[in-house]
């Protein structure tokens, strides 16, 4: 650890700490910040049936590591105005606990417009982490229309915060190179340290799992013992190819009819096979294998197939995409299919293993499928030791740690 000595840090996110992704990718790095000296209070936003069912056991974390935590209640309707209201708490709950704070900590858009606000009232530095170009993912992502007054309006408010936090902040952390790149070239960019922190596995979570393993949870799922299995871990939709990712798999299944696309997480099987055959695809109802899990459970869910497939939509915003899955595959020691363009997923894919599509055209397609069976020869623990210095939890830990100790300098957990 490099911490000089521990920094009293305000952190700000409106994602919760009860949510899979608070689980995953902000409470672990704040509890290891911790451990390493520094005293963390933390400002999220709830959601009422996960923050009912997992308080507790947040609290007892959080105790367990000196960490203040401050829950705020997320809200979801009516549609624009709760988040109006959640904006407002934030900001009140910064002004609030910045007094005994040395720092900000902003976690994406909203957080980090409290915290500007806060940072100028006591004058203390502000650490944006952009996380991705959020207003360009809600555009691109059809969340804010083109050919709709608010959409637009909203896009263009929040290119204007943008630029003034970019112009506020002490020190910027991205989760890519392609996008310090990016950020670099703009205008509002006015010449403080750009950190790249890649989203991270918990590499002491997500293990390999031995062929006793993989065979009886293979069983347990009624998946053939040698069949070829591809792996999506997550939510589909938005920024997912669904369509493509079905594709890949039919080009598979054209291979080997055993071959099963298993689909960790909450999946509508009849949707998906409609779609499948709205596309024209042959894929039968076996060949979808389903399997929604606790966090705990998904490493050996995913050691149980052959490929992890990570296909994202390649847009602008998709410069700033560090996909968790991408890093969990790799921990397990799965190879991973990812296409091009999206944030540093090439020289990730170069690093570990993996392969790079060139498009989701048929071709490109039949390219990847072409290397399944080389793929997934390569030795796992070969695949998850060439990942482990780039992508474990650690070393985004010792990323913050040394960014809180020493705001001034850059740091950079991507090596590529």
């Amino acid at each position: 650890m490099s911490t000089v000595r521990g920094r009293a840090v305000l952190y700000l996110t409106y994602d919760g700490l009860t949510d899979p992704l608070g689980q995953s990718q902000v409470l672990p790095y704040l509890t290891g910040c911790a451990a390493a000296g520094h005293r963390i209070t933390v400002v999220s936003f709830e959601k009422p049936d996960r923050f009912a069912a997992g308080a507790g056991q947040v609290r007892a974390i959080c105790a367990a590591h000196g960490m203040e935590w401050h829950p705020q209640p997320f809200r979801s309707s009516p549609p624009v105005l709760s988040k109006l209201i959640d904006q407002r708490a934030m900001a009140r709950a910064a002004m609030r606990l910045a007094p005994a704070s040395e720092m900000i900590h902003a976690r994406s858009y909203v957080a980090a417009v409290a915290g500007l606000r806060a940072a100028r009232r006591h004058r203390l530095p502000l650490l944006f982490d952009l996380r991705g170009f959020w207003p360009d993912q809600r555009r691109e992502g059809g969340r804010w229309r083109d050919d709709s007054l608010l959409g637009r309006q909203l896009y263009q408010s929040w290119k204007r915060k943008e630029r003034r936090l970019l112009e506020g902040s002490a020190h910027l952390v991205v989760l890519t190179k392609a996008a310090k790149e990016e950020v670099a070239r703009w205008a509002s960019y006015r010449g403080v340290p750009i950190s790249v922190v890649p989203c991270c596995a918990d590499f002491s979570l997500f293990t390999v799992s031995s062929a006793e393993q993989k065979k009886a949870v293979r069983a347990r799922l009624g998946i053939p013992a040698e069949a070829p299995v591809l792996c999506h871990l997550g939510s589909l939709g938005t920024v997912y190819l669904e369509d493509d990712l079905l594709r890949l798999f039919a080009t598979l299944a054209s291979k080997h009819s055993d071959a099963r696309l298993l689909l960790i997480g909450r999946h509508d099987r009849p949707a998906l096979l409609a779609k499948a055959a709205a596309l024209g695809l042959d894929i039968a109802a076996e060949q979808l294998v389903i399997a929604a899990a606790d966090r705990p459970e998904v490493p050996a869910l995913v050691g149980a197939a052959d490929v992890g497939a990570c296909l994202i939509t390649p847009t602008y915003s998709s410069l700033g995409v560090s996909a968790t899955k991408h890093a969990e595959y790799l921990a397990c020691g799965l190879p991973v299919i990812a296409n091009r363009g999206i944030g540093d997923a090439e020289a990730i894919i170069a690093r570990t293993s993996g392969h790079l599509l060139r498009d989701t055209r048929q071709a490109s397609l039949d390219e990847a499928i072409a290397r399944f069976a080389a793929l997934t020869s390569e030795p796992r623990e070969g695949v998850r030791e060439r990942a482990k210095p780039l992508l474990d939890l650690p070393a985004a830990i010792d990323a913050y740690d040394a960014i809180y100790a020493h705001r001034d300098s850059a740091v950079e957990v991507a090596p590529w």
